[in-house]
């Protein structure tokens, strides 16, 4: 593999509903091997020194499933971030979380594990994981902008990004997306203005870390010109 080049990398992670159906498992299943599998590549590319990983993992329109989904789904989140020992993996890498979209729509419980998270690995120097829950791009820039308005400043570029959800941190090089899907989806509208896309075949819980390089070097491949 060439020489590492890029800084953020972006996952949408998509297929573990199929990946449980091709397993003949339940649907849940399929999600709990996503988020095993989101804990062991996060640890993977904090090892190979990526300084930023953003992962869309509940968006913005998954609220329109039905309630039952989202129950279940919500309650096995909130069981792997409380029980899985992957999760110690994760802060003994010296990894940092931080979530964005609009956290207060999330049970209370979940929001609760996910301030304690953040709040324990706040000084912690390795890979800056930002986890999207109940994310949406364009609710991102519409609470940016009205975050601008109440602060009484200048709507122009440069405030609207000092007022996203992720502030502080570089937009993606990057923007892999599993189970051969080739779109957006509402995720980092406003970030992805120059990110290169690299869509996979493989179902999330099956991407691995031949896959990873695979995309890594086909970005290292690319020739970024931002339009000049």
């Amino acid at each position: 593999m060439k020489d590492i080049i890029l800084k953020h990398i972006a996952f949408i992670m998509d297929g573990n509903s199929t990946w449980a159906k091709i397993q003949n498992k339940p649907v849940l299943d399929g999600y709990l091997a996503g988020m095993r599998k989101l804990a062991n590549i996060i640890c993977y590319l904090n090892n190979i020194n990526i300084p930023y990983v953003t992962c869309y993992a509940f968006s913005s329109e998954n609220w329109l499933r039905p309630k039952a989904w989202i129950d279940s789904f919500m309650n096995l989140a909130i069981k792997f971030l409380e029980k899985d020992p992957l999760i110690q993996t994760v802060i003994d890498a010296n990894i940092k979380l931080k979530i964005i979209g609009n956290k207060s729509k999330l049970p209370n419980r979940l929001q609760e594990i996910i301030e304690y998270y953040e709040n324990i690995t706040r000084n912690n120097k390795g890979t800056l994981m930002q986890l999207a829950m109940s994310y949406g791009g364009r609710d991102e820039i519409v609470r940016a902008v009205q975050r601008v308005i109440n602060s009484k400043l200048e709507i122009n570029e440069n405030n609207i990004n000092n007022n996203l959800d992720t502030s502080g941190v570089p937009d993606p090089d990057l923007i892999i997306r599993t189970s051969s899907k080739k779109r957006l989806s509402n995720f980092l509208l406003w970030q992805a203005s120059y990110s290169e896309f690299y869509s996979s075949d493989l179902l999330w819980p099956d991407f691995n870390e031949e896959a990873l390089h695979k995309a890594i070097n086909d970005f290292n491949n690319r020739t970024r010109t931002y339009g000049k």
